[in-house]
């Protein structure tokens, strides 16, 4: 039957009828072809004004998310281009100061031709002898770091509104007594401790994004522990441990109780003389000693 129907009167009828009706839709689908294309170029257009408004306003949610940053806009350190590690260096930091011992702790290092770094409280800036303290620090060739303005844990690590306004308060009174903008710092407490775990990481990303650095610590006297210890214990506290790394940073504190520290202080730095290791001082080029983040 399809032979027959192939060649046949029938086919031909058949295959007119379909060309004609072809011609005759052609028109048809010209036009809905060119109806597309012309709403196609505005759709567009209206997707990628969608497409901005929605990035424009994912940006302002996150910064609205976080508008601790939009505080203090002067409160701003510049990061050096590179960051050097001093191999075989002992860095002696004091926390808490100044106070009438730093005086004397600075007469050891004086004798000992070192230098070393004070994290200062705010609170011990507010005398007139504590000024000038802080004056002879860097007048010596000393670093001075911030440490807290009131050294109140509870308060200073209930937020991050909190830490920067506690912050910006002794940057604030050590630029006003010194000159000197400071771009070291050290978390009271260390980086990480019971008082900021909720919220240290938060912390860390702010300051740096901030620009400041932050050090922590490798080595302790054991000073902070009470005033029981005597000189012998903070200077076995010392020769008794070695740092994970080359670097070498002792944490000490300055307060005018710490007088066991203050004896101590020569035999600590006899120690590390004969290990033949150098002294140095912080500053935001060093690359620093910091507490692991806990998982």
């Amino acid at each position: 039957m399809n032979e027959t129907y192939w060649g046949s009167v029938r086919f031909f009828r058949h295959l007119y009828t379909t060309v004609f009706v072809i011609i005759l839709f052609l028109p048809v689908l010209a036009v809905i072809w060119f109806w597309q294309v012309s709403i196609a170029a505005p759709r567009s257009t209206v997707q990628i004004e969608k497409d901005r408004k929605f990035q424009v306003a994912m940006e302002r949610t996150a910064t609205d998310a976080f508008p601790y940053q939009k505080k203090y806009p002067g409160l701003f350190a510049g990061l050096p281009a590179k960051k050097t590690v001093a191999a075989n260096t002992v860095y002696l930091t004091f926390d808490d100061g100044p106070s009438p011992l730093t005086e004397k702790i600075l007469d050891v290092l004086k004798h000992y031709r070192i230098k070393a770094t004070f994290f200062v409280v705010g609170r011990c800036l507010e005398s007139a002898a504590g000024q000038e303290t802080a004056r002879r620090i860097l007048r010596e060739g000393h670093s001075i770091g911030i440490h807290s303005d009131t050294h109140h844990y509870r308060k200073i690590y209930a937020s991050v509104d909190n830490w920067l306004d506690d912050f910006a308060a002794v940057e604030k009174k050590l630029v006003d007594i010194t000159g000197v903008r400071p771009t070291i710092f050290r978390f009271p407490g260390g980086s990480i401790n019971v008082y900021n775990a909720h919220l240290y990481q938060e912390l860390i990303a702010e300051m740096t994004r901030r620009g400041y650095v932050y050090f922590d610590w490798n080595i302790s006297n054991g000073d902070a522990l009470g005033l029981s210890a005597r000189a012998e214990t903070l200077v076995a506290n010392v020769v008794s441990r070695q740092p994970d790394n080359s670097r070498t940073v002792v944490l000490m504190h300055d307060s005018a109780s710490k007088t066991e520290t203050l004896k101590a202080l020569p035999r600590i730095i006899e120690h590390y003389r004969t290990q033949g290791l150098s002294f140095g001082r912080l500053s935001n080029d060093v690359w620093p000693v910091t507490f692991g983040y806990r998982s």
